[in-house]
């Protein structure tokens, strides 16, 4: 009786590891849910393989897509060409990108390997105990490999951090999806809306507070003022006519002169377009080497620095101060950014933004 008694209870210990184990590895986060532990930055859709989401201040405020061709690399934080994308979104969207017919894992749970073909798909479960690691294209056991389905970092590019919801004002830092927790140092506590560790108590449980919305660059929603010495460098054109200058503040605006005494009144130039004072017209923003905000005037989430070498994210038609996008750093092979197609690429696109002076 006693030999049964405790068979029993073995088996409610083994049954109760493998539901936790289940749960553990179908859980997932959607991207409202993952804004509320990352402080600022772009994240995956997990509905979608182009898709990707701009958290800030603990809430989603952007969303976007990218490009015909692309997908959304959610290690390196950018569209990127298909081939080098592990998409980590639903299954459907998986297999509907992906070529040659090929294992993956579910991204919802982590338990099963799915065969892609066609578009189509078919999956089998690992053995009890085990998930499907998708580089081994292999069923190992769960310490053998971070379930991202599982994971607040599934979403999030590489080498950032986010507040544990499991163990509220802990961090993780995230690598290829997921991530273990840590305490910060000396006391202090993980606060997930700044991004840093702070000697106040994290204010776990409740909703981050409404972020302030991005606000606008110069030139954006209001014209910029005349301004009285803006025409001292007048040129008289060969035609006649007025000389146009660059505001010195802008991309696209521009004042302009009829002489030197001015002042000069200021225009922008049609959206999608930047000025360019040597031609004294309105151009093709990769054209022209602007050195000020390159968001202006444009409806493009991410622009190209000058170089080429790096990349900034807009929103409001203005740059956001999210450093650190180098190309270079999600694939070394694809070192520069081609604002075109917007994505890092493997040769100079040779714009004139791409050039060192």
């Amino acid at each position: 009786m006693k030999g049964y008694q405790m068979s029993s209870g073995l088996c409610l210990i083994v049954l109760s590891v493998f539901a936790l184990q289940t749960q553990f590895a179908t859980a997932s986060y959607s991207m409202s849910e993952t804004c509320q532990q990352y402080s600022e930055g772009y994240i995956a859709n997990p509905d979608n393989c182009q898709g990707y989401g701009y958290c800030r201040g603990g809430v989603l405020i952007g969303t976007g897509t990218c490009k015909d061709g692309f997908l959304y690399d959610s290690n390196g934080g950018i569209c990127d060409y298909a081939a080098n994308v592990t998409c980590m979104s639903k299954l459907e969207s998986t297999c509907s990108v992906v070529g040659d017919p090929v294992y993956v894992a579910d991204p919802d749970d982590c338990t099963r390997a799915c065969y892609c073909n066609n578009g189509k798909y078919s999956c089998t479960s690992c053995p009890q105990y085990q998930v499907f690691n998708p580089n081994t294209r292999s069923c190992v056991y769960s310490s053998q490999y971070s379930c991202p389905a599982s994971s607040i970092c599934r979403l999030v590019p590489n080498n950032k951090f986010v507040g544990d919801p499991n163990n509220c004002g802990n961090f993780i830092q995230c690598v290829g999806g997921a991530g273990l927790s840590q305490p910060c140092p000396n006391n202090l506590h993980y606060n997930a809306v700044t991004g840093y560790c702070a000697t106040d108590p994290p204010n776990c449980g409740n909703s981050p507070p409404s972020p302030t919305p991005p606000s606008a660059g110069p030139g954006v929603l209001q014209n910029l003022p005349t301004n009285s010495t803006a025409c001292s460098n007048y040129k008289t054109p060969p035609s006649g006519n007025s000389y146009f200058v660059s505001d010195g503040t802008t991309c696209m605006g521009f004042y302009v002169c009829d002489n030197t005494d001015g002042p000069g009144t200021w225009y922008k130039c049609p959206f999608l377009t930047h000025f360019d004072e040597e031609k004294q017209k309105c151009v093709t923003p990769y054209s022209v080497r602007c050195p000020y905000d390159r968001c202006g005037n444009l409806n493009q989430t991410f622009v190209a620095d000058l170089g080429c070498t790096s990349y900034s994210y807009c929103i409001t038609q203005t740059k956001q101060n999210f450093g650190g996008n180098t190309c270079k750093a999600v694939n070394f092979n694809y070192q520069y950014f081609n604002e075109v197609a917007s994505a890092c690429v493997n040769q100079d696109p040779a714009y004139p933004i791409c050039t060192s002076s």
